[in-house]
């Protein structure tokens, strides 16, 4: 390599090349239980507040905020302009269901068998200057998805 970078620049590019991104594109995503079936109860509700925040810090996913109804869930992503939407929302979904049936057996029963997610799922873009409005939409829609610990989380990152 040639030319007179300073030592921490020179050091950088000998590393792994990896894009640096200055921003990232926000999705509401919403997904609801399979037939829309209101089976999402309060255990369920705490369960899927730990569930997905740890599924999206493992693949490297940037939550701003989750609020889960009784037959629905939404979330508020950040992500780099390379990353898929429809990868991301499967790798979620897919984790969280499993990790469901797993844990509440009864959702199986309940639903009437292994899927606990429709297939299908909506997608808005929020831009920047809209995200404290559509956090506080979900709060005003779902004001019982605080009580199951997701403040603590977003206070913590």
């Amino acid at each position: 390599m040639e030319g007179n970078f300073a030592p921490q620049v020179k050091d950088a590019l000998l590393g792994r090349w990896e894009p640096v991104y200055r921003s990232r594109l926000q999705y509401l995503i919403t997904w609801s239980t399979r037939g829309r079936k209101p089976v999402l109860r309060i255990p369920h509700t705490k369960t899927l507040n730990e569930l997905i925040p740890a599924i999206c810090d493992e693949r490297g996913i940037h939550l701003l905020d989750l609020a889960v109804g009784v037959d629905h869930v939404h979330a508020l992503l950040a992500l780099p302009p390379s990353r898929s939407v429809a990868s991301a929302v499967r790798e979620i979904k897919g984790r969280a269901s499993i990790e469901m049936m797993l844990r509440h057996p009864e959702l199986r029963v309940w639903l009437g068998g292994n899927l606990l997610w429709d297939e299908r799922y909506a997608v808005e873009t929020i831009s920047a200057g809209r995200t404290e409005r559509v956090q506080s939409r979900l709060r005003t829609l779902h004001p019982r998805h605080r009580e199951s610990g997701f403040d603590d989380l977003a206070a913590a990152s």
